[in-house]
């Protein structure tokens, strides 16, 4: 084979390597515009509030721990302040009008906010300072944001569980326990006050300490 006809050999081969390369280009290109991967982002601000709220996320979520919300305080529909006098399930964990389409079966479609470690720690407790920084009738607004807990990337689920009836942290010792996790050495190491007469085993941590306020008002 000369080198004349190898060289027009090779170039020809090249240049069908190089369209049918085109080809496929054109074809990928075609199919993601047609059928476009959504994004976590694309995915937030499409979609909808459900139209059955909360009972189209019991379908799937009825376990006790999600039905056990209609009897806590976030499940009391007679007060509007509530998730639950909102959007329900969705008022925390965001519209789920896609995330339960059938089309891809609510898989990642886009996920919902789940309040886990791997989520953003500023998204989580923004979503609870949606409501709890303003004035809900007799419950004051929270000045959460810039305060030590909030610096430190503590969360509000870090102390806080919604999906029970009863907040353990109003009893005293549940609450200093869970103080504790974080502030043992410094519980171990306070000062008791016995001459001033405080009975200090009497007091929760929150007697004196408000960490939801950037400073104590009283």
């Amino acid at each position: 084979m000369s080198g004349s006809y190898r060289q027009k050999l090779t170039g020809s081969v090249a240049a069908g390597v190089v369209a049918i390369g085109f080809v496929y280009l054109n074809i990928g290109a075609l199919l993601v515009g047609v059928f476009p991967e959504p994004t976590a982002a694309q995915g937030a601000s499409d979609a909808q509030f459900t139209a059955e709220g909360t009972q189209r996320c019991l379908n799937c979520h009825g376990g006790e721990r999600m039905v056990i919300m209609a009897e806590s305080s976030h499940g009391n529909l007679d007060n509007p302040h509530t998730p639950f006098a909102k959007q329900g399930c969705e008022s925390c964990h965001g519209p789920g009008s896609l995330h339960v389409s059938r089309a891809r079966g609510g898989a990642g479609f886009p996920p919902l906010a789940a309040f886990e470690d791997d989520e953003s720690l500023r998204q989580q407790t923004q979503v609870c300072i949606d409501c709890h920084a303003n004035d809900m009738g007799q419950l004051e607004g929270m000045q959460w944001v810039g305060s030590l807990h909030d610096t430190d990337d503590v969360t509000c689920v870090s102390c806080h569980e919604a999906h029970v009836v009863d907040n353990a942290l109003t009893d005293q010792k549940l609450q200093r326990d869970s103080c504790s996790t974080c502030h043992d050495e410094q519980i171990a190491s306070h000062n008791l006050f016995e001459n001033r007469g405080i009975v200090f085993d009497r007091l929760a941590c929150y007697d004196c300490h408000d960490v939801h306020q950037l400073t104590r008002e009283r």
